[in-house]
């Protein structure tokens, strides 16, 4: 197959999520002439899917709240939290980026983020801890008809985290949606914005109201469009151009024909990660065969297959090689599962407990990095054990509030329910003495308010996803209640954290640490900068980000002047 060549570009940017969108726009704002390919065909990546959360210190957002935040703690707390490990020059670069991010994005583009009280850092009490929140980042929502006709370019949600049948839900709606059957007001708020949905989806063919990532996602890719970034979907790249010892373009599949584009400036590697590729799964993923991904099947690695070809150095070992989410796999008609990922809305919540297969407990259900736990514990598969009290106030899982869906969902064998501990524990396969005496010594420390095992509620992380208005521990309650439950959950993930080294100016470097020239990389193709150990919510979208942003900055330097004098 000949390949076709087009006219030249000054960047190249492969993939479509937080770091590549990001890298576009301001590339393009930057004045610099730049073309977006994707593989797949939507644009947003791994957003877009996303709670669309960014970890973003130092910025207005924060202040506004009365969050304000110093560079002496944010470095005191990284430190911490990542034992030393980090690279100087990386954090530095980050936190430059990082309120200078914040303030493009108020002030160029459709982006807006606001910081919510109480959504703090996930190791509160390390130095330099925000408990009370001003880190971690959450979109406004965001009108998806200000996209046009682009917005049938938008990936749409992940129907099983964030919009059941389509239908987008805000961290907002969270409590009104756990109210929704005792509460009028709640039941009128959530009323009113499915029958707008409903019009929009017969209008418009899907909802108009965006929120968490997808909200993200469209506000980059409408002002990345107004900015002038050509985008190509459905058009992956193969290859990278190399001339005169620096990266000169890229080799793109489009319509049947492999096209060379080149770009004066240079390309930014941005594809996604590897979460989909089954051979790096297997090298870099503990217990793949069991392990399920929330990313798009589109993230294969490409951007880093490529980036090692060009000799970019690729780092395989962090404190943890995913971004890990507990998932539970929700059976369809037509023989399929849905995956599901526990977040915030059940295992936090007071009367859930994780079990292995001697039916004892082995984590902190409300810590974010139970699957850590999962790991060393070799608890995998797990179980989640709650009772009708639960079921009915927080639903689990695919079961909402009040219990909606339960009927069908048990006769689809996504959960189990027995009128025993015992029969539960037989209906589960694991052993029945272990549960009884793990339920029993739960329900002793949802009397005291104090898990002496695992610490579940101690920490204010813990309680703030718990539930207020439970005492003495809104992350503790009994497993009281027949009939009693339990749901089969598996380690799954919703990102991959290694990935090639960069500088300072998002370069890529190669084995002996020289800069690549022309050769750029952010998001998932990155390493992560906090070596995979996630200090708060957001901590993939803000660093993805701002290396995007850090990558546009570099490649668009000097580019007014050297205008000027044409």
């Amino acid at each position: 197959m000949l390949p076709v060549t087009r006219p030249n570009k000054d960047v190249i940017v492969i993939g479509s999520g937080a770091g590549g969108l990001t890298a576009a726009l301001f590339s393009a704002l930057g004045g610099l002439d730049v073309l977006l390919v994707e593989k797949a065909d939507k644009l947003g990546g791994t957003l877009s899917w996303s709670g669309g959360g960014m970890w973003l210190p130092m910025t207005g957002a924060a202040s506004r709240l009365g969050l304000a935040d110093t560079r002496e703690e944010v470095l005191e707390y990284l430190e911490s939290v990542c034992e030393g490990t980090l690279d100087p020059d990386l954090i530095e670069a980050f936190l430059d980026a990082a309120p200078a991010l914040f303030d493009a994005f108020e002030r160029d583009t459709d982006v807006r983020m606001m910081a919510i009280p109480g959504m703090g850092d996930w190791y509160p009490e390390a130095p330099g801890a925000k408990p009370d929140g001003g880190r971690s980042l959450m979109p406004y929502d965001y009108d998806g008809k200000k996209l046009g006709k682009a917005l049938g370019r938008l990936r749409t949600p992940l129907e099983t985290f964030n919009a059941p049948g389509g239908f987008m839900i805000s961290m907002s709606d969270m409590p009104h949606l756990g109210q929704i059957t005792t509460s009028p007001k709640s039941a009128m708020r959530m009323a009113g914005l499915f029958a707008k949905f409903l019009l929009d989806k017969a209008r418009f063919g899907r909802g108009t109201r965006l929120t968490m990532g997808n909200a993200v996602a469209a506000g980059l890719l409408k002002s990345a469009l107004d900015a002038g970034v050509e985008m190509w979907t459905n058009a992956p790249a193969v290859d990278l151009l190399k001339e005169d010892g620096r990266i000169a373009g890229a080799v793109v599949e489009r319509e049947g024909k492999r096209v060379e584009v080149t770009a004066s400036r240079g390309v930014v590697l941005a594809s996604g990660g590897f979460s989909s590729n089954p051979e790096m799964r297997r090298k870099y993923i503990p217990f793949a065969d069991q392990h399920y991904s929330l990313t798009p099947e589109a993230n294969t690695g490409d951007g880093i297959a490529m980036g090692r070809r060009a000799g970019g150095k690729f780092e395989e070992e962090n404190f943890e090689n995913g971004g890990w989410v507990v998932v539970s796999l929700v059976p369809q008609p037509d023989g399929s599962v849905i995956k599901f990922p526990h977040l915030v809305a059940d295992r936090p919540k007071p009367g859930c407990i994780a079990v292995n297969t001697a039916g004892a407990r082995f984590a902190n259900e409300a810590a974010m990095d139970m699957v850590s736990d999962m790991h060393r514990s070799k608890s995998v598969p797990s179980w989640f054990v709650c009772d009708a009290h639960f079921i009915k106030k927080y639903g689990l899982g695919q079961i909402r509030p009040g219990g909606m869906g339960l009927k069908k969902l048990l006769a689809a064998g996504y959960l189990v329910e027995a009128d025993t501990i015992p029969a539960l524990a037989a209906k589960l396969g694991i052993d029945a003495d272990g549960l009884a005496k793990t339920v029993e010594r739960n329900n002793l420390f949802a009397k005291t308010g104090v898990d002496e095992d695992f610490g579940k509620g101690r920490y204010q992380g813990d309680r703030n996803l718990g539930d207020f208005a439970h005492q003495p521990n809104a992350c503790l309650g009994p497993i009281a209640q027949a009939p009693f439950y339990g749901l089969r959950i598996y380690p799954g993930d919703s990102t991959t954290t290694l990935g090639l080294k960069v500088d300072r100016e998002a370069r890529v470097l190669d084995g002996e640490g020289h800069v690549i020239e022309g050769l750029y990389a952010a998001g998932l193709d990155m390493n992560s900068i906090f070596r995979g150990r996630a200090p708060g919510g957001g901590a993939n979208n803000g660093p993805a980000a701002a290396f995007g942003f850090i990558a546009a900055r570099s490649l668009a330097r000097g580019v007014n002047t050297a205008k000027a004098a044409e």
